[in-house]
């Protein structure tokens, strides 16, 4: 590798760094909570599961931290290698489209919601009482909403998109069913994807259907022109905070 090899890979460095703060600070949290957890000695600590999970019984006794506390566990290690890499690819995403603060925002906010909804559903329907004491943990409820704003609001067919994500969804709970964590993810995609189709409403969130395959994972023409894109965006978000 040459010197100017190495210098065009030090600014791409420097310049995903400068750009995803949020998601490089929630890797470093989901690491630094899981090690504390006992993830990765293969399996989360079952005191730990109990003292910062989340279920319908935990909420009842009244600890609303919870609501945070879960998101950056993982219940074993493959979980979390799996988490780790679907939290790199999603939330960085939104991030390099939307800013920090607006994915921040959009991710707690989302997770949030669909997690509140979803230990209502179990709690007020008779049918899903065995549910009320499983305590999970982890962050997938907030990326998938992410996923569903960014085929909302990234895609002309985003109806399509929707249809799939929700056919993932489903197909996963075919093979290996997780009432609680998979109706989570369907309630929170199409919390997503409500927010998404607001997108042209909302400053800074509606992007061009090309955008996401110009981000620079895929390749050096791409991050030119997502680097174009982005400061084109950065204008307009000023524009929108001036009016």
């Amino acid at each position: 590798m040459n010197v100017k090899s190495v210098s065009h890979a030090s600014r791409t460095g420097a310049k995903v760094i400068r750009r995803l703060p949020f998601t490089l600070a929630f890797l470093a949290v989901m690491l630094v909570a899981n090690a504390l957890a006992g993830t990765f000695s293969g399996q989360i600590d079952p005191n730990a599961l109990a003292t910062w999970g989340i279920s319908v019984d935990v909420i009842r006794g009244g600890d609303p931290l919870r609501f945070a506390t879960a998101i950056f566990l993982s219940h074993d290690l493959p979980m979390l290698l799996r988490q780790l890499l679907f939290a790199a690819i999603v939330i960085g995403a939104a991030e390099w489209l939307w800013g920090s603060w607006r994915t921040a925002g959009l991710f707690f906010g989302i997770d949030l919601t669909a997690t509140v909804i979803l230990l209502a559903t179990v709690a007020l329907i008779p049918g899903l009482a065995a549910l009320k004491g499983v305590t999970d943990v982890g962050m997938s409820m907030g990326g998938f909403g992410l996923i569903g704003v960014l085929v909302a609001s990234t895609r002309k067919d985003g109806v399509v998109g929707l249809i799939a994500v929700l056919g993932f969804v489903a197909a996963k709970y075919a093979i290996a069913p997780d009432p609680l964590a998979d109706g989570g993810h369907a309630i929170a995609v199409v919390i997503g994807f409500g927010i998404g189709l607001c997108g042209p409403r909302i400053p800074g969130l509606a992007n061009e259907p090309e955008t996401v395959q110009q981000l620079p994972v895929f390749g050096r023409a791409g991050w030119h022109s997502a680097e174009r894109r982005s400061e084109r965006s950065a204008e307009a978000r000023q524009q929108d905070e001036k009016r």
